[in-house]
């Protein structure tokens, strides 16, 4: 982080939550508070409550809000960092930037990717490259759209980039960290030769990565590679096409993903600036994540093969959960965006996007070819089949919209189909047996890290304090907080702060004060709605379980008690519904008591 946190803190002492939010939310005063409708989605009757006491705000039906700084950050869609700065500078409150060796590092970093994009960039429009020129002609990509885009080269040499980056002054550990150049037993060779080669940016108009494209026509030789993991660029946490630091997608309010960087090119070419693509492998939830900062509406234009129809329902089922819009483009006579656009042209592929299918239509339309809904069998199978597109929806009216529209196709009725899709079929928790094992470990201050979840999350809800007041609590902070919160329940009072409240009983120590706001802005970031909420306490208590059942079993005083233990070790290591776990845990309670 660029800023200390007590600095942050001095900063949200200056900031007033209903000052942040009044400049986007008509606020009308209701008591000690405002309230207002919520910005971050179709609000008709004002659901978003902002406390000038506490100093932060929040939604009563999708659960958004948090401080003055969180709030800025999630409306703006921009980084936490990004949202200090723009606070400060707006409302003219001092903050120091403090040193950061991994800042400084990663700039390093940076400037080795901008140089290495530089050269390549050179090198596209040389005699050597003309290969690459033909094939990006044959494509119809044109000088403009290879400069607009950044478009590079990497010629067919040992050490083409690896000696221009040393001759710049770059250490040869950065470029290897970086995967810009590898060593072997036969010595120094570039990474990527002989390719086109494409960048990948960061959302804040980074060079982050590259893709390249080989011309060498080998099965032998991959037709696309990308950069390795480095300490700048995860695979999967970034997509391709990003411009304008994703302000084109924030205007327009959609994006269209498709699956390689060619789709994406043609796609701006044609003016469809908002294509982007995830990076040669399957979407993933962080990738959804991301996108989600800038849109909830997404057309996904995948290829039309099997391959690309598989990816595209695995990729409804990921936007879904994250609550996304979907529509589903199908065209014919067309392998991909590229060749259609290239076939058919803008006015066609426009055509396309507005017959596009909702994505339960599409799943349905999917479905649908692969069952005979004549046999009864049949018919069973084929409603199994949106069990998992069920269990991905949050919102319970969408939830009732499709299955009326199932029932009524499928002349069934609704009830059976909500027992079926909804009821009984509740999302598995994930197991964590094996990974929560070692959560107890502690970290540098000395407080383990399933006690600080357990406190951001007790602090953030108190309702569920009840659920882990008899566990074994290690941190003086800890005990000091769970001994607040028994006060007030013993004199059936509330805390309209409790964190101001029990550091004003001066109970803390000053490092003691410090982890508390720091579990307190855990508790913002990890508990921030209702869901994550949720999740949390699922999370957790199934760790606090496990602990306490280890412990147990390392007690063999007595062998039937031991074997009662080990067979509940056996469910827990098994998928199980949480109801099913609170279930078990009665039962664990009782065998040990």
């Amino acid at each position: 982080m660029k800023y200390k946190s007590e600095d942050i803190d001095l900063l949200l002492q200056q900031l007033h939550i209903e000052d942040v939010v009044g400049e986007v939310v008509d606020l009308k005063k209701t008591g000690a508070n405002y309230k207002g409708l919520c910005p971050f989605h179709q609000d008709n009757n004002p659901s978003f409550v902002v406390s000038p006491s506490k100093n932060i705000c929040k939604c009563f039906v999708c659960g958004a809000g948090g401080n003055p700084i969180k709030f800025y950050s999630e409306y703006k869609k921009i980084s936490f960092v990004e949202a200090i700065e723009e606070l400060a500078k707006k409302y003219n409150i001092p903050i120091k930037k403090v040193g950061n060796s991994k800042v400084n590092e990663n700039k390093e970093y940076y400037d080795i990717m901008e140089a290495a994009h530089n050269y390549y960039k050179e090198e596209i429009f040389k005699n050597t490259a003309r290969d690459a020129l033909e094939y990006l002609s044959k494509r119809k990509i044109n000088p403009k759209l290879i400069k607009d885009n950044g478009i590079g080269y990497a010629p067919n040499l040992w050490t083409g980039l690896y000696d221009y980056l040393i001759t710049k002054g770059f250490l040869k550990q950065k470029i290897f960290d970086l995967g810009l150049a590898k060593e072997s037993e036969k010595g120094i060779y570039d990474s990527f030769r002989n390719r086109i080669i494409f960048p990948i940016y960061s959302v804040a108009g980074k060079v982050i990565a590259f893709g390249g494209r080989s011309l060498e026509d080998s099965k032998e030789i991959p037709k696309y590679i990308n950069s390795q993991e480095t300490p700048i660029f995860s695979k999967g946490r970034n997509l391709y096409g990003f411009i304008q630091k994703g302000s084109n997608i924030k205007k327009k309010s959609y994006s269209i993903l498709m699956e390689g960087y060619m789709d994406v090119l043609s796609a701006h070419s044609y003016g469809f600036d908002v294509a982007l693509a995830p990076l040669g492998t399957a979407l993933t939830e962080e990738q959804g994540q991301l996108l989600k900062k800038y849109t909830s509406n997404v057309i996904l234009s995948f290829d039309m093969d099997e391959a690309g129809q598989k990816a595209t329902e695995r990729a409804i089922m990921i936007l879904k959960s994250e609550g996304f819009n979907i529509r589903v483009l199908v065209y014919k006579d067309a392998k991909d965006p590229d060749d259609y656009l290239k076939k058919f042209g803008k006015e066609a592929f426009l055509k396309v996007v507005k017959e596009s299918l909702e994505a339960f239509d599409y799943l349905y339309s999917r479905y649908s070819s692969e069952y005979s809904l004549d046999d009864h069998m049949s018919k069973q199978n084929f409603i199994n089949r949106f069990k998992e597109f069920f269990q991905c929806l949050e919102n319970d009216l969408e939830k009732s919209l499709y299955m009326d529209k199932l029932a009524k196709s499928l002349n069934i009725d609704i009830d059976i189909l909500k027992s079926i899709l909804v009821t009984s079929n509740k999302k598995r928790i994930k197991n964590t047996y094996k990974k929560k094992e070692e959560t107890k470990d502690l970290d540098e201050k000395g407080l383990c890290n399933l006690e600080k979840l357990t406190l951001a999350l007790i602090l953030s809800e108190n309702e569920y304090f009840n659920d882990f007041r008899n566990k074994k609590i290690n941190s003086s902070l800890g005990n000091k907080i769970f001994q607040y919160i028994e006060f007030l329940l013993e004199n059936n009072q509330k805390s309209t702060n409790i964190i101001k409240d029990i550091i004003l009983t001066g109970n803390l120590t000053q490092e003691e004060e410090k982890e508390l706001v720091n579990i307190s802005l855990l508790s913002i970031d990890d508990f921030s709605s209702k869901l994550d909420v949720e999740k949390g306490f699922q999370i957790i208590f199934m760790s606090w379980f496990i602990l306490e059942l280890k412990e147990s079993l390392k007690e063999r005083v007595n062998l039937l008690k031991h074997i009662q233990l080990k067979k509940i070790e056996d469910k827990l290591k098994q998928q199980i519904e949480f109801n099913d776990l609170r279930a078990l845990y009665v039962e664990f309670k009782s065998i040990n008591a």
